[in-house]
This record gives structure tokens, sequence and C-alpha cells, in this order.
């Protein structure tokens, strides 16, 4: 039986082209979003992320400034397994291909460099840290400029965060799930957590010491009398905060939201 359909098709196609033309497929178009790129927009960023580098859990927590001449000054709080520390930074940013941009910040052990995937509107997103002895990505969120109180916090904050403690000469699984009430820089809650696969619940408190550029100490203390200790940095507006924990044996990075 005639498939009159592929004639009239094959007969539209002698039409078109000429007799001894090639028959050439069209480009495939660009992909949505990757035909304008802007540059990478300057702004505060609160950056965040956990790996490992030469096999030990590591987590970093820095909070930084993007200039418009590339420039980057930032803070950053860091873990490399048991080892904690604090610097002050300076590093540059420069467009790459197809809407990323490359950070190269300079550090006490020389460059990290990273890949960043920018947004439509040229703010960095996330990242990946471009080093053979480190496997980390990172997270950027934004910090509008402005300074900070603790009654930013005040209300409820909930979290979900997993981690590592050492324990038995290595290294194991936490994971932490905590609701907690903020008034004027004092904090209640309680935690359900499970480490090593050992689950528990305990209520808590503490109380934070916060510097108007948003960076600052916690201290909380659990209903077994454990304590617990981290470097803060509350988000623009009240929107929660991040922590990283300094406690030799247990390295936790938390996102904390405020409930509105």
């Amino acid at each position: 039986m005639v498939n009159f359909r592929l004639l009239l098709a094959a007969w539209a196609l002698l039409v078109v082209a000429p007799v001894g033309a090639p028959v050439v497929a069209a480009a495939p178009p660009a992909p949505a979003g990757l035909a304008q790129c802007p540059a990478p927009a300057a702004g505060s960023f609160v950056v965040l992320g956990s790996g490992q580098h030469r096999g030990e859990p590591t987590a970093l927590l820095m909070q930084e400034r993007w200039f418009p001449d590339g420039r980057i000054e930032g803070v950053r709080y860091s873990r490399e397994g048991r080892r904690f520390s604090e610097d002050r930074y300076t590093g540059r940013v420069r467009p790459d291909a197809a809407c990323w941009a490359l950070v190269e910040r300079q550090g006490p052990t020389g460059t990290m460099a990273e890949q960043v995937a920018l947004d439509r509107l040229g703010r960095p997103r996330v990242s990946l840290v471009l080093a053979p002895t480190e496997v980390l990505s990172l997270r950027y969120v934004s910090q509008e400029p402005g300074s900070c109180s603790p009654a930013l916090l005040d209300g409820l904050v909930t979290s979900q965060q997993q981690g590592q403690s050492w324990a038995d000469g290595r290294w194991q699984a936490n994971a932490v799930v905590q609701r907690e009430w903020w008034q004027a820089g004092e904090v209640r809650g309680l935690a359900v957590m499970n480490y090593a696969g050992n689950p528990d619940r305990v209520t808590y408190s503490g109380r934070l010491q916060l510097g108007s550029d948003c960076l600052g100490r916690m201290t909380q203390r659990d209903s077994k009398g454990i304590y617990y200790n981290y470097r803060v940095v509350v988000l623009a507006k009240g929107a929660g905060y991040i922590y990283l924990q300094t406690d030799p044996d247990d390295l936790t990075l938390g996102l904390l939201q405020h409930q509105r």
C-alpha cells in the first residue's frame, strides 16, 4: 500500500532543495539561559560546604564580599579532621565560559581554586573546589549588607544536619534534628540525634555572642552536661544562622532556618 504522507514529504523536500544540493540539518539552538552570561556580580555572600581532604572530613564556613573589580575579601572558619582554624583572606573572581566563574582564595597553605556556577544575574550559587587532594562542594547564600543583632533570631528556628564524630579511633557519621526558641540572644531547644547508630534526645540551652558584622560565637549545654562550641554567621534579615562546630571530636556544619 502506498504511504501518501511519505510521498508528500519527499515531494516537499525536492521542491525546497535544488536537485543535487546537500541537505544540511539546522544547528541546534543554544541551551536556554546560556546565550547571554552576565559578569560575576558584586555583593556579600556566606559560603558553606563539607567534604573530605586527604581522607579526613573537612568543612568550610566563610563570609566574604565580592567587589566590582574582581577582588574578594572575607573571613574563613575551617575544619580539617579534629583541627579548627580561623583567618582573614583575600582572593579574585573572574568570568569563565558558559555562565561560570573561577574563584581563587589565598590561605595559609596556598591558593584554593574553585569553579562557581552563576545564576542569571551573575550571582554565585554553587561551586566545586579544584584540588586533587580535596573533594568539596560549596553553597553560596546572599548576605545583604548591614549590621546584625541577636534579636534577628527571636522566635522559632529548626534544622536538619549531618556530620562526623571521632570515636573508637575513627570518624563515624552523626545526624541531628533541632527545634529551638530564641529570645534576646539566648536559645532553648530539643535535639533528636543519632551518633554512630545510637539514637538519643536531649534538651539544651545556650547564648550567642554576636558582632555587628554578623559573625559570632555560641556555646550550648545539653541536659547531660555536655558542652558544644560553635562559630556562627547570622543571615541577613534574620533568615537563620549557620554554624561550624569547633569541638575536636565533633565536626558539624549546620544551617538553621528561622520559621516566620
